[in-house]
């Protein structure tokens, strides 16, 4: 159920606000990239400075930062989307289901999945590459085709 929540959140979210995808996108497809080559082993080093502090929890923090709190925070200052229609719907639930699919597993290591959140954990895994060759090529020509929402 938690993860039905999560990702009806980010599709009313994303449907509702109507702001460029785009580079928040690409934030979270470069959150990921640098918390696999960087996360654990910061992880550890900050669970040396703070004692008695989880490395789980705070990798689980450091994901949640960079996967998805940075990014959503430009997609709330981004401007409004350049894109239109069914373009810009289609664009923000691939967003959402890719977010989803980012913050599964750490997801199902803090809740408890029932058959549902299997179900959509599932399905979303199994459009896993496709969501993101779609995401990405859509992100890149609302960044590359509009400013601001104007077209070039």
């Amino acid at each position: 159920m938690i993860l039905a929540v999560f990702l009806a959140a980010l599709l009313l979210l994303f449907i509702a606000v109507r702001h460029n995808v785009g580079v928040p996108f690409l934030a979270m497809i470069a959150g990921v990239a640098v918390y696999e080559n960087w996360g654990a082993g910061f992880a550890n080093f900050i669970s040396e400075w703070i004692p008695g502090a989880s490395v789980v929890w705070i990798q689980y923090a450091l994901y949640g930062i960079l996967v998805v709190g940075f990014p959503l925070i430009l997609y709330l200052r981004a401007g409004k989307s350049g894109l239109f229609g069914a373009l810009r719907i289609a664009e923000s639930i691939v967003f959402a289901a890719v977010l989803t699919i980012m913050v599964a597993e750490p997801l199902a290591s803090i809740f408890q999945f029932d058959t549902l959140a299997y179900e959509i954990s599932s399905f979303l895994n199994n459009i896993r590459g496709i969501a993101m060759i779609v995401g990405i090529s859509a992100a890149y020509v609302d960044v590359f085709l509009f400013h601001s929402g104007k077209a070039w």
